[in-house]
């Protein structure tokens, strides 16, 4: 645990100055553009929806990610790139001294006056100490562990996944694990990230404390009840590495972020900018986060409409920006697979040497898609329609995903209706001018199109995931978000609609069950972590998987391989899954050099 503060102390401070620095030059004109409208507001108010302590955060998550991806193509992630890192945030400081000087008085500040000092610093320490052990995800001493360490023994190889297939799943979660593992200390390889996301999330969750002082719900609540819940059911598995974690904390920061925009009713298009560039960060991290590009719609929308020179050049800097985050990690997959992105082959652009046979690519994505429909016979069931598949998959579920799960087609159907009645609103709003039963307020058109929005990219979130590879673990985030964002808003209308007597007395039964709900799930966590406990943890973190291997050689180059099962872990290196003799080689006689498949000849 000690050593995980440590290294997260590390991350905040880098994180936080580059986020900063960043943040800060990005808005410089675009504060200039604004001053004239918000005469109004002070220093402090301005932009303060992106300009917080953990949006700075969270920006230099995805600019670190950026910079280890882009130093993966040409070596390994170790001391030197993380002392050019150092550098660069001593100069971030040197430059914003007076500016970072007087931020920081004014978090300490306001933290002490609301109290939150030791929230904050409770979840803290509750998250450092679950990602100091806990329950190794299997995938992680099958390929994450070995991912990790390829990237910061040599960055990037050539044909990676010819080796072992699961190599090819670039995420660059594993690239910004690989900065911050300081494996060139000559201990471990420390993994803090995944833990790091979910205590972003989970800072990002303490707002929910605002519904005591509110006495009444907003969208943004709801989303908080179902990311504490998925917190919940995660902390005791946030050791791992796993972008599955990493994903999932992130959407859930995203979807809240812009829910709070919503409850504000925040007119600048530039928060909406900076959430939809966590959204094409979010793709790179896993695949399965593609439909939250639907979200970049209301920036666009926000920038074409009243578009003037000013707003064309925002949307191009937006464009230009989303490209530095996502070319690297294409880069990264066409070099480590052959293909754009793997395992999806119907982007074919490029014919390189070391590029993996279609056809195991192909059975890769359909092995993917079995697994995740709960079979293991691919050629049964990987192409196998719904009414084969998912009475199955659904039977294997835990009640209460189930009850999600249905929960949720409730909610398509609650969502269609509530937009088949405001396109009929709108319309009628245009044929009778006049009707003041059709008469709503901008601001409230514009809240039900931001609903719509989300609640709409949600569910497409959720079918993209249901069509591809419905494993509860990789769309849980969507299956709860989805159910609570569209529920909840029933919640609300229904509550602003009843007599207040009742709506207060309902109020405060939700906020009693949901304290006696947190109250139990905490103390079954503790009960549950008593039977692992280590006072070990209280200082180290838990290191990779231990398996019995054996041997063979490319080329004169030893490698590893399980002697049963699949996995090695971390320190067998190299290693695959099972023995390669025979199926490929060097590119060009050395490792360094990369693979090929022996089939591609």
């Amino acid at each position: 645990m000690l050593l995980v503060v440590l290294l997260w102390i590390y991350v905040t401070i880098t994180t936080y100055l580059l986020g900063y620095c960043f943040i800060h030059a990005l808005l410089s004109r675009e504060e200039k553009k604004l001053s004239a409208v918000q005469k109004g507001k002070s220093k402090k108010e301005q932009h303060y929806r992106i300009k917080s302590h953990k949006n700075y955060i969270i920006t230099g998550v995805v600019l670190t990610t950026v910079y280890a991806q882009i130093f993966s193509l040409f070596s390994g992630i170790d001391l030197a790139e993380n002392i050019l890192l150092v550098a660069i945030c001593v100069v971030i400081a040197t430059y914003y001294r007076e500016e970072l000087r007087e931020d920081l008085a004014d978090l300490i500040r306001r933290l002490r006056s609301e109290g939150n000092i030791f929230l904050y610093a409770a979840v803290f320490l509750i998250m450092a100490y679950a990602t100091s052990h806990g329950i190794m995800h299997y995938d992680t001493d099958l390929y994450h562990a070995q991912s990790i360490r390829w990237i910061e023994e040599y960055g990037i190889i050539k044909g990676l996944g010819n080796l072992h297939v699961r190599l090819a799943y670039n995420s660059s979660a594993f690239a910004l694990s690989a900065l911050y593992s300081m494996a060139f200390l000559g201990g471990q390889s420390y993994h803090v990230m995944a833990g790091f996301f979910a205590l972003m999330l989970g800072w990002q969750c303490l707002d929910i404390k605002h519904i005591i002082v509110r006495k009444h719900f907003v969208l943004s609540d709801f989303a908080r009840m179902a990311a504490i819940y998925y917190l919940f059911t995660v902390i005791d598995e946030i050791v791992s590495p796993a972008s599955d974690y990493f994903l999932a904390s992130l959407v859930f920061y995203i979807i809240i972020s812009w829910l709070d925009l919503n409850v504000v009713h925040e007119k600048s298009y530039i928060p909406y900018i900076h959430l939809s560039l966590l959204g094409v960060y979010a793709i790179t991290i896993k695949l399965a986060a593609a439909p939250l590009l639907l979200l970049s719609c209301v920036p666009i929308y926000k920038l074409l409409r009243n578009r003037d020179r000013h707003k064309m050049k925002v949307l191009g800097v937006s464009v230009l920006l989303a490209l530095i985050v996502t070319v690297p990690f294409l880069i990264r997959n066409v070099l480590i697979s052959g293909w754009l992105v793997y395992p999806a082959t119907f982007i074919d652009l490029f014919n390189v040497s070391w590029k993996i046979p279609k056809g195991i690519a192909q059975y890769d994505a359909l092995e993917i898609k079995t697994f995740g429909r709960g079979f293991t016979d691919v050629a049964a069931y990987g192409n196998a329609p719904l009414s084969v598949w998912f009475p199955t998959w659904f039977s294997k579920l835990q009640a209460f995903d189930k009850g999600i799960i249905l929960l949720d087609i409730v909610s398509i159907v609650i969502y269609l209706m509530m937009a088949g009645l405001f396109l009929a609103t709108q319309f009628e709003k245009k044929t009778t001018k006049q009707n003041k039963i059709f008469s709503i307020s901008h601001r409230t058109m514009i809240n039900q199109i931001d609903f719509m929005a989300i609640g709409g990219t949600m569910i497409l979130s959720l079918l993209f995931w249901m069509s591809s590879a419905p494993l509860i673990r990789y769309g849980i985030v969507y299956a709860l978000l989805t159910a609570s964002i569209i529920c909840g808003r029933v919640v609300i209308i229904i509550y602003n609609r009843i007599d207040r007597g009742v709506a207060l007395t309902f109020f405060k039964c939700v906020i009693a069950m949901f304290a006696l709900w947190l109250i139990y799930k905490a103390s079954f966590l503790v009960m549950d972590e008593e039977k692992r406990y280590s006072s070990k943890w209280l200082v180290a973190q838990q290191d990779y998987g231990v398996y019995d291997v054996d041997q063979y050689e490319i080329e004169g180059t030893t490698f590893y391989y399980p002697v049963s099962g699949d996995r090695v872990g971390y320190d067998p290196f190299p290693s695959s899954a099972k023995d390669m003799t025979g199926q490929i080689k060097f590119i060009d006689g050395t490792l360094e050099s990369g693979f090929k498949s022996i089939v591609n000849e």
